[in-house]
């Protein structure tokens, strides 16, 4: 049967061609989102690039891991230098302190009281704060202080005072460092007289404190002891029968050392032990190197 417009499609093809058609249509929009996801995922490489190789990527990590190995121990390098920066300012506050006390005393701190504790650093800290008397740079506790006080494993060590001078036989009547003189007041009783102010012949050239790593036991009998109680000294050698060194080598193995005119040095330990007259005139407080006193 033909139709009556004259085209050659039957009405069966035409309804079959309507029906694709919507078909068409109502499909297009599931089409379309398929094809955008298939944009979306797809990999960016497909269009002319490549993606990164296995030993590509073992060759950036190598680059990585020797730049890292490079830059650590710079790293490193600048810490400590800080750290040392940081122990200077602290010994020019304390020397300033110490100037200070000076001033207004006309002697210089006795080292400790007749109850075997540290006095210097007490003496001291109206003019400087608590923080100022230790060493940025941490370190292991030695087993000695261990022993009085177990919980601290790690410690900021604590400034030393040059108590004694370059002392270690024959002890003269004088002493030649700055922490004074025990006089006896009676039987079994006395005191500490402070070292005069002009004392010092050369306070340029005279050691007042500095990097140690050394302290004088507390008695025992005496309670609340805490570590910041003990005289803390520090001296040209090494204290028997402990080892302990008299200065610490805790900057690249080395010291800063403040003088009684408030700058402050940096020296290896090795320096600072030195047995030359030149440096051992240092530590007295006579400017002289007193060769029979070592």
């Amino acid at each position: 049967m033909t139709p009556p417009n004259g085209d050659s499609l039957t009405w069966e093809d035409r309804r079959n061609n309507e029906a694709i058609y919507l078909q068409q249509i109502s499909l297009y929009p599931i089409w379309q989102t398929q094809a955008r996801r298939s944009q979306l995922f797809s990999c960016p490489y497909s269009h002319g690039k490549h993606a990164f190789t296995l030993i590509e990527l073992l060759v950036v990590t190598a680059i990585i891991a020797l730049l890292a190995s490079l830059l650590l121990p710079s790293l490193v390098v600048v810490q400590s230098n800080a750290r040392r920066i940081h122990c200077t300012s602290n010994l020019r506050q304390l020397g300033i302190a110490l100037q200070i006390y000076v001033e207004d005393n006309g002697s210089y701190p006795v080292a400790m009281t007749t109850n075997g504790l540290g006095n210097w650093q007490i003496a001291l800290w109206p003019s400087a704060t608590d923080r100022v008397l230790y060493c940025p740079q941490i370190m292991p506790a030695s087993e000695q202080f261990l022993q009085y006080f177990p919980t601290n494993q790690f410690i900021y060590p604590h400034y030393g005072y040059n108590a004694t001078g370059a002392v270690r036989i024959n002890p003269p009547p004088q002493n030649p460092g700055l922490g004074g003189n025990f006089v006896w007041t009676g039987p079994g009783v006395g005191n500490y007289v402070p070292a005069a102010e002009n004392w010092v012949r050369v306070p340029s050239q005279m050691i007042a404190l500095g990097d140690g790593m050394t302290f004088l036991p507390p008695p025992l009998t005496l309670p609340g002891i805490t570590p910041a109680n003990p005289l803390y000294p520090v001296f040209p050698f090494i204290l028997q029968p402990q080892g302990y060194p008299g200065v610490n080598k805790n900057h690249n193995d080395g010291a800063d050392m403040a003088f009684c005119d408030g700058h402050v040095e940096y020296a290896s330990q090795s320096y600072w032990f030195s047995s030359s007259d030149a440096v051992k005139c240092l530590w007295n407080n006579d400017n002289q190197a007193h060769p029979s006193f070592q």
